[in-house]
C-alpha cells in the first residue's frame, strides 16, 4: 500500500457500525441508506487491504484488524476535533463549538436555560447538548465524545475534574390522593416504590442519603424500574407507586396538583451537580467561556 487515502466519512461510518454492531442501526443514526453504509465499509476494506467485519452471522462481529482500526480511528477523529477547536483562536475568537453531555436533570431542566443565556451573549459559539444518564455521560466525556459534562453524582475516577456548580433537592412524590403529607423513615418500607435504572444519579443519591440515616434498602417494596424521569412521573400519576425525583422536574405538576410531595421526617436529600471534563484536556477558548458562564449561573454560595 504505497499511499493511504482514507475518507473520514467512511471511517466514521465504520466506527458507528463497530459500536452498534448493526448496519441497520448505523444507517438510522447517520441518516444513510443501508446499501450506502455497506458500500462505505467495503471501500474502506479495499483501501486498507484487510477485512474489518465478519458479516456471516446475524450480529456484525469485528475482525482482529477491525479492532485495531477502531482504536486508531477513534483517536484520529478525536485528534481532528481537537485540532479544529485549537484553530478557532486563529480564525475568530468569538466563534467556536462546545459539545456538552448532561445527565437527565441538568440536561432537561438546567442546561437548556444556561445555553439560551449563553447564546444571547455569545451568538457565534455553537453549543450542542446531548442527554443521558450520569454513568453514560461520564464515560463519553472520558472517551472524548463530549467536551464537557454535567452530572449529579461523583464517580471514582481519577481522569476527571469535578466542579460543583448547582444544588438540587431530591423529593419523594406520590399521587395527589396520597393520605399523608409526611412519613417516617420506617414508613417508607410500607410504600410501593418505583426506582430509576442503574446509573441514575437521582436514585443513587437518594438511596445513599437514606442509608446514612439508617435505611435498609433490602426492605424496600420496589414494584418497578423506569428508565427516565418522565416515566417515573407518569407511573406515579397512574398510581403504580411513589418515586424519588428532582424537585426541578415537577414544578409544573405541583402547580397543577398532578403530584404530591411527601416529606420524610427530619430528612432532606440534597445533591450537587458537577461540571466535568478530563484532567488532561486542553480547554479551548469557547469551552473556557462556557465554563465561566456556568459558574456564574451556579446557585451555590
Amino acid at each position: 500500500m504505497d499511499q493511504l487515502l482514507i475518507d473520514l466519512r467512511k471511517l466514521k461510518v465504520f466506527l458507528k457500525v463497530y459500536e452498534t454492531q448493526s448496519f441497520s442501526k448505523t444507517s438510522k443514526l447517520l441518516y444513510l441508506t443501508q446499501p450506502t453504509v455497506t458500500l462505505h465499509i467495503k471501500d474502506l476494506e479495499e483501501i486498507l487491504g484487510v477485512k474489518l467485519l465478519d458479516r456471516n452471522t446475524r450480529k456484525v462481529i469485528p475482525s482482529k484488524a477491525g479492532k485495531v482500526v477502531y482504536e486508531y480511528g477513534k483517536e484520529i477523529i478525536n485528534l481532528l476535533k481537537e485540532m479544529e477547536k485549537e484553530l478557532e483562536i486563529f480564525k475568530d475568537e468569538k466563534r467556536g463549538i462546545v459539545e456538552i453531555g448532561g445527565s437527565t436533570i441538568p440536561g432537561q431542566y438546567i442546561l437548556p436555560k444556561i445555553i439560551k443565556s449563553f447564546k444571547e451573549k455569545y451568538p457565534q459559539i455553537s453549543v450542542y447538548l446531548k442527554v443521558g444518564d450520569s454513568r453514560e455521560i461520564v464515560e463519553k466525556v472520558i472517551k472524548g465524545d463530549f467536551d464537557l459534562g454535567m452530572v449529579g453524582a461523583v464517580f471514582k475516577n481519577k481522569e476527571l475534574v469535578y466542579i460543583p456548580c448547582y444544588e438540587d433537592e431530591i423529593v419523594l412524590i406520590a399521587p395527589p390522593d396520597f393520605p399523608k403529607d409526611e412519613i417516617s423513615l420506617e414508613e417508607l418500607y410500607d410504600i410501593s416504590l418505583i426506582k430509576r435504572e442503574e446509573g441514575s444519579g437521582t436514585w443513587e443519591n437518594a438511596i445513599e442519603s437514606l442509608q446514612k440515616k439508617g435505611l435498609d434498602i433490602l426492605k424496600l417494596n420496589i414494584v418497578g424500574e423506569m428508565g427516565s424521569t418522565e416515566a417515573i412521573k407518569e407511573s406515579v400519576k397512574a398510581g403504580l407507586g411513589c418515586g424519588f425525583i428532582s424537585s426541578l422536574a415537577i414544578e409544573l405538576e405541583k402547580a397543577l396538583n398532578l403530584l404530591k410531595v411527601i416529606k420524610i421526617k427530619n430528612i432532606s436529600i440534597k445533591r450537587k451537580f458537577y461540571l466535568i471534563y478530563p484532567k488532561v484536556k486542553k480547554i479551548t477558548s469557547s469551552e473556557e467561556k462556557f465554563i465561566k458562564f456556568i459558574k456564574k449561573f451556579s446557585n451555590l454560595s
